[in-house]
């Protein structure tokens, strides 16, 4: 699969920034803008608020990662910026994805008909033991 489509001039994260829904969680904050292109493009932030440059970049790989993963399951026509923050730094690929796969469904942009990400999965059996334990 090729690389998505990359956010790379400044005036492209202002319009985000600006123009888009922000959402956030412990881990992250997306930007999403909506576009009239009929591709996916993304970019990927971390200050120096997250570290040194060897955990800004693990953070940005991580991310670029995550993304490759879920991009099957992305509506096209957006414009989206994911912001690292600190505690991204301790994250597995995995759990990345999960985190990041909320914060799409918050923002409406996946389709509804892929099946969910093993994490939901796994929530939703720790869930259903749970509720079996209470009842019994």
């Amino acid at each position: 699969m090729q690389d998505p489509e990359k956010l790379k001039k400044r005036w492209e994260f202002q319009r985000a920034y600006q123009k888009g829904r922000k959402y956030w969680n412990r881990y992250f904050v997306i930007y999403v803008l909506h576009t009239r292109s009929n591709d996916i493009r993304l970019g990927i932030t971390a200050s120096k608020k997250v570290g040194k440059s060897v955990q800004r970049n693990r953070v940005k790989r991580v991310i670029r990662e995550s993304f490759r993963q879920l991009r099957p399951r992305i509506k096209t026509g957006y414009d989206i910026v994911v912001v690292g923050r600190t505690p991204a730094c301790r994250l597995t690929c995995q759990e990345a994805q999960d985190e990041l796969a909320v914060l799409f469904q918050k923002a409406s942009i996946l389709n509804g008909s892929a099946s969910a990400t093993k994490g939901e999965q796994r929530r939703a059996t720790l869930q259903a033991s749970a509720n079996r334990h209470e009842a019994a």
